[in-house]
Order: structure tokens, then C-alpha cells, then sequence
């Protein structure tokens, strides 16, 4: 049993070098095609059926062929999955790093109470933070520049503007990335920690609102999941996950969907 915090991050730091070693040698026709199987996947579940406001992630944009180091930044391409939201009539969101300074003081707010109930971060409140933000349309999306061109290997787009998820109606459905995924619909992410704490703060002006949280789907390259190797080369007994790490509610593999248990 994963006990101390001193465990749990050395099993995390394990496994994302794991995965991240797998990724450095996909193809990225590989990662065309599980991503367009993805992206079908998703659109035949019936919570995606059924959510009018969609929050996505935006894909980091990967170099070909992709440099051997840089292995933990490859994913799931969205491109197809966001057009397939706006085709199927969907208000879509996708999102910006900005700092928290920005968000309104209920947001602030309620953000602080959110990390009050995270007990190992309750003292935690981070200098920037995730918004997901409306976008008009498909040609929006594809007009978007890359943030930091030129600065990175692997660069990324954002939305500058458009509504704030969190100050109208919020999100029915989140697409959540991540580098580890198990098939429990658990993820490891990347280390900031911008998803967690977003999706904490939904939860809580959800409450607050008295609607239901996010549908949380995580998709995930075949590559991505936890294999058995993987823990035993460490001696990890299970997945490593914090009180703030958050669990999805399906994860996306290709054609496979794997829910979550009930608690």
C-alpha cells in the first residue's frame, strides 16, 4: 500500500518516466490514427450525447519526427474531437493559463475553499491558474496562434478571449489529459496540477450552483496506460495518487472504454 507523500511522488516520478520513455518512439501516424479512433469513441457516449458545454484541452503541437527527450509531452491529438463538438452543436470551451490575480474575487473565493478541503494543500493557492474559455466556432479554433512560438520544442495554442466557464453556466463534460491513465480511470498528470485544481473549483461552484460536477473523460494513447512491468520495476504496489489528484469518471483507449467503479 502506497502510504507517505515521500512514496507517493516517487512512484509518480517512476511511472512518468515509464510512459514517457514508451511515447518517445510512437509514430506519429500512430498518433493520427488512435486519436481519430478517440475522438469517435467519445463522440458515441452518452454523457457526450447528452452535455451541451464541452471543455477541451488543446493538444500540444509535435514536431516530426519528435526529438527523443521529449517524450512526456506527446498525447492525444483534439482536433478532430473539437470539431466533431462543434459539428454535434456543442458550446466548447478550451483553455488558458492566466494567473489567478484574474480570476474575479468570487472565483478567488471560492477557489480558496475548494483547496480547503484538500487537506495536504489547504495552505495552497497557486500564482496562475486554468479558465476555460467559449470559443465561437470551429474557424475560432483554427485561428488561434501559438503561445511561445518559436521559444519551445513543443508549443501549444490559446484561446485570448471569450466566456469564462466558471462565471456562466459551467461545464457538462471536461476532455482531461494526462502522461499515466490506469484502467480504474486513474491519471497522473504532468505535475502542475492546473486540471486538479480547476476541476476541484468546478465541483465547487457546482455545490454552489446545485447542479452536478463535470463529466470528467480522460482519453489516452494506448502507450499511456499502466502496464504491470511498470509498477513491479518499482516495487509499487498500486497507483500513486494524492488527495487532490482527481479520478475519472470513463477513460478513452481507442475503441475501449473503461469506467469507473462505484465507490
Amino acid at each position: 500500500m502506497v502510504e507517505s507523500l515521500a512514496v507517493i511522488s516517487a512512484a509518480k516520478k517512476h511511472l512518468r518516466s515509464r510512459v514517457a520513455e514508451r511515447l518517445k518512439y510512437v509514430a506519429q501516424e500512430s498518433i493520427i490514427e488512435q486519436s481519430n479512433k478517440i475522438a469517435e469513441t467519445v463522440r458515441s457516449l452518452p454523457e457526450y450525447k447528452t452535455a451541451k458545454t464541452v471543455g477541451v484541452y488543446m493538444h500540444m503541437e509535435i514536431p516530426n519526427p519528435i526529438p527523443r527527450k521529449s517524450g512526456r509531452n506527446v498525447e492525444v491529438r483534439t482536433d478532430a474531437l473539437i470539431k466533431n463538438a462543434f459539428d454535434d452543436g456543442k458550446l466548447v470551451f478550451l483553455p488558458r493559463i492566466a494567473h489567478t490575480s484574474q480570476l474575479s474575487e468570487e472565483v478567488q473565493n471560492l477557489f480558496r475553499s475548494a483547496q480547503s478541503q484538500l487537506h495536504s494543500k489547504s495552505n495552497y493557492f497557486p500564482s496562475r491558474f486554468l479558465k476555460m474559455l467559449k470559443m465561437r466556432d470551429h474557424e475560432a479554433v483554427q485561428a488561434l496562434l501559438v503561445k511561445n512560438e518559436g521559444t519551445h520544442t513543443f508549443t501549444i495554442k490559446e484561446p485570448s478571449e471569450g466566456e469564462d466557464a466558471l462565471e456562466t453556466s459551467g461545464l457538462d463534460l471536461i476532455i482531461v489529459p494526462g502522461l499515466v491513465f490506469s484502467k480504474a480511470c486513474e491519471r497522473i498528470g504532468r505535475g502542475k496540477g492546473f486540471y486538479d485544481n480547476f476541476i476541484e473549483l468546478h465541483k465547487t461552484v457546482s455545490q454552489k450552483w446545485g447542479r452536478d460536477g463535470p463529466f470528467l473523460v480522460g482519453i489516452a494513447l494506448r502507450e499511456q496506460l499502466v502496464r504491470e512491468d511498470d509498477a513491479t520495476d518499482a516495487s509499487i504496489n498500486e497507483f500513486p495518487c494524492e488527495v487532490h489528484d482527481q479520478k475519472l469518471d470513463v477513460l478513452v483507449v481507442e475503441t475501449d472504454v473503461y469506467r469507473r467503479s462505484p465507490v
